[in-house]
């Protein structure tokens, strides 16, 4: 928690400090990017479920397409026809990807500590007041991991549309390529904490970047905010960055001034969050599964959310009890619409080798490419390696 909040401190300035400085060349880069290059961006993110298929690349891409499916629940964005609605009014807004985020996570965690009984851990292991400030150390200590993901924050703030949910998810993804220890992570390693939260909080900064200067929002986060200066009468477009750069940097303040805030009360409170892992399941798992239920009900105020927010908690507690990644279930869900959408703009705009005819479009492909092509060509050559040192041992021996 410790590590959490000052990861958060860190992620909120660089994405402050970027905002300010970015202003000069967003308007110029954000206009040379088209539908064709927001779809390789989106294709691009799905290159990252490898990461998250715990040694089976074929179950992580199982998760993703049911992701994708999910999200194709609903209307058609182009056509307005039903899909995969089996005849249910509830269903034509199709998931509310907040309330299946809830069941997903939160609700089939209440499932499998009930299933575990017992504490979520040993009271023995409670953490003491001085190991908060361990973590504030183990941030600084990794303080490469910090600006990688600080950036990469940046840049899936600045996609719009995309959002937080993939930016943690991602950050978690090249923590684990480029960690040292990888087997460590989920049992333990502290960087799989920072990279995340470092994400997140240089997001806010990156996401103001098109809300501001393209009037469209960066994430869920910046959509609210984008109603709010609707509200106001500030109208965000081009001339944001031109005619009111005052009102830009007293944004950017604000960033700073927010991160600084939410992680020194997230370190003051630490010591007492830290307990509440060792509570009594018969307190933890009621009061979880009520404010749940609450937050999925709000949502859309609709009941059958609740029922929905079940179907996946259920869903979810499967998926992880038979190691299908619950990431690559998000990052799908995340990105299909996303895909969908640019992709019906491109042939539109463009028509169908849209590829060809956009050079920014064309050199991201290829570079999806390599990347999809790289974790494949890493484990050959290592299983080449390992089969050359066993023939060279083997000849040792005889």
């Amino acid at each position: 928690l410790g590590a959490s909040a000052m990861a958060t401190i860190l992620g909120g300035v660089c994405g402050a400090v970027f905002l300010g400085f970015a202003i000069p060349v967003t308007r110029p880069v954000m206009l040379a990017l088209g539908s064709a290059e927001y779809l390789m961006m989106a294709l691009w993110g799905l290159t990252i479920i490898s990461a998250f298929s715990e040694g089976s690349l074929l179950k992580g891409m199982i998760a993703a397409v049911f992701g994708i499916l999910t999200a194709f629940i609903g209307m058609d964005i182009v056509t307005s026809t039903p899909r995969f609605t089996f005849g249910s009014i509830h269903l034509l807004d199709g998931i509310s990807f907040p309330v299946a985020m809830i069941g997903m996570f939160a609700i089939a965690e209440m499932m499998k500590l009930y299933v575990k009984g017992g504490t979520i851990v040993d009271s023995k292991h409670s953490a003491q007041t001085s190991s908060v400030w361990t973590g504030v150390r183990d941030t600084f200590e990794h303080w490469g991991l910090v600006v990688r993901s600080s950036i990469l924050g940046l840049w899936i703030g600045v996609l719009p549309g995309v959002g937080a949910s993939v930016g943690g998810i991602a950050a978690y993804a090249q923590a684990l390529k480029t960690s040292k220890n990888p087997e460590e992570f989920g049992k333990g390693n502290v960087e799989g904490v920072i990279a995340p939260d470092a994400t997140l909080g240089a997001n806010e900064g990156g996401g103001l970047l098109p809300t501001l200067a393209l009037g469209i929002p960066g994430g869920e986060g910046m959509a609210i905010v984008l109603v709010a200066f609707i509200g106001l009468g500030i109208v965000p477009g081009p001339q944001m960055l031109t005619n009111n750069l005052d009102f830009v940097f007293s944004l950017m303040w604000i960033v700073a001034i927010a991160s600084l805030l939410t992680g020194i009360l997230g370190l003051c409170i630490t010591p007492y969050l830290a307990k509440v892992p060792s509570l009594n399941p018969n307190i933890i798992i009621p009061l979880v599964l009520a404010v749940c239920y609450i937050g999925a009900y709000a949502a859309r105020r609709d009941f059958f959310d609740v029922v929905v927010a079940t179907a996946f908690g259920f869903i979810g507690y499967v998926m992880d009890k038979y190691k299908y990644s619950r990431a690559a279930f998000v990052v799908g869900m995340v990105l299909a619409l996303m895909i969908e959408r640019n992709l019906h703009l491109s042939n539109s705009l463009y028509g169908e080798w849209f590829l060809f005819v956009r050079p920014i479009a064309f050199g991201m492909f290829v570079l999806i490419l390599i990347t999809t092509a790289w974790p494949f060509i890493r484990q050959w050559r290592q299983d080449r390696k390992n089969r050359s040192r066993e023939a060279t041992e083997a000849e040792g021996a005889s």
